[in-house]
C-alpha cells in the first residue's frame, strides 16, 4: 500500500507494519526453531534492507520478545519466576529473593549476557518497582493469531491485518510526527515514553494504546537493548516512533492538508 505520510515526511527508513497473520508469507526472514533471537533484529530487517521478518510461538524464544510480541507471558507464572525477572530488570544478584536459583540463572546463560543477570537491567530502582510493573503496568496479550510480521509497509496491502506503523526517524523527522500526531489529539501529552524493553515499544505498549479511546504513537529504543541494535543496523540518532493502526488510519485522513504542507516543515524536511 501507498502512504500520504511517508510520500510527504520522505523518511530515510519505509516504515514497517507489525501484522498479526495466520499465515506466513513465501521467504519471510524467521529464527529457526529452538534458536534464541531478538525481535529487534527482525525489525531492523524489514527497515534497513525492506525484508519481510517475523515469528510465532515457536521460533521466538526469547520470554520478552513473545510477551512483547502478544505470545502471552510467563513473567508471572511462579513465585520464583517472578523474582527472577523482577531482579533481572532491577539490581541482578542482589535484588532477588532466591538468590541460589538466581545465580545458578547466571550460569546457565551465554557469557556475554552474565554482567547483566548479575547487575541487573536497573530498569527499576528496587525488585518491588520492577514487580509492580510485571504485574499492572506491562501489557498482556494472547493473540489469536499464529505469526507476527515485521512488513515493510509499501509490502502490506488492505487485507492485512496492522496493529501499528513503525517509523524509524532521525530527530528532525521524529519532530515532525510528534507534531503532527498531537494536531489531532486533545491535550498536551501525545505522545507514550514508556518505561520497560525496546521491543515492547514497537509491540505490546502499541497494541495497548490502540486499545484505548485516543491513542498515542510510542517513543521506542531509548534503552541498552535498543540502542545495541541501533548502532550495529542504523544510526546513533535513530529512535522509532510506533503510530497504532486507528492513530495511523486518522493521520492519514490528514496528511494532505497538515503541517507538511506549510512552507517551514517544507524548508526543514
Amino acid at each position: 500500500m501507498e502512504s500520504k505520510i511517508v510520500k510527504n515526511l520522505k523518511p530515510e527508513y519505509e516504515p514497517v507494519a507489525v501484522v498479526w497473520s495466520d499465515t506466513l508469507p513465501e521467504n519471510t526472514l524467521q529464527f529457526k526453531s529452538g534458536k534464541y533471537g531478538c525481535i529487534l533484529n527482525l525489525f531492523a530487517e524489514a527497515a534497513r534492507r525492506g525484508k519481510i521478518a517475523g515469528g510465532s510461538r515457536d521460533t521466538i524464544r526469547c520470554s520478552g520478545g513473545r510477551a512483547a510480541l502478544g505470545f502471552e507471558t510467563d513473567f508471572s507464572e511462579s513465585d520464583e519466576k517472578l523474582d527472577h525477572f523482577s531482579a533481572l530488570f532491577s539490581k541482578g544478584l542482589r535484588s532477588a529473593r532466591y538468590q541460589e536459583a538466581y545465580r545458578a540463572n547466571i550460569n546457565t546463560v551465554r557469557e556475554t549476557w552474565q554482567d547483566m543477570f548479575e547487575y541487573g537491567e536497573r530498569r527499576h530502582c528496587s525488585a518491588e518497582l520492577a514487580e509492580e510493573w510485571i504485574l499492572k503496568g506491562m501489557p498482556r496479550y494472547d493473540i489469536p493469531n499464529e505469526y507476527v510480521l515485521f512488513k515493510p509497509f509499501s509490502s502490506t496491502d488492505s487485507e492485512d491485518n496492522i496493529r501499528a506503523v513503525i517509523f524509524s526517524v532521525n530527530p528532525v523527522e521524529l519532530s515532525c510526527l510528534v507534531t503532527f500526531a498531537g494536531s489531532v489529539m486533545h491535550g498536551t501529552d501525545s505522545v507514550q515514553v514508556p518505561q520497560g524493553a525496546d521491543c515492547f515499544s514497537i509491540g505490546a505498549f502499541a497494541y495497548d494504546q490502540a486499545d484505548k479511546p485516543e491513542p498515542k504513537p510510542v517513543l521506542g529504543m531509548l534503552g541498552a537493548d535498543g540502542r545495541e541494535v541501533m548502532r550495529k543496523k542504523f544510526r546513533d540518532d535513530t529512535l522509532t516512533l510506533t503510530i497504532p493502526a486507528p492513530l495511523f488510519k486518522h493521520l492519514e485522513e490528514e496528511a494532505e492538508d497538515s503541517i507538511f504542507q506549510i512552507p517551514s516543515w517544507q524548508k526543514i524536511l
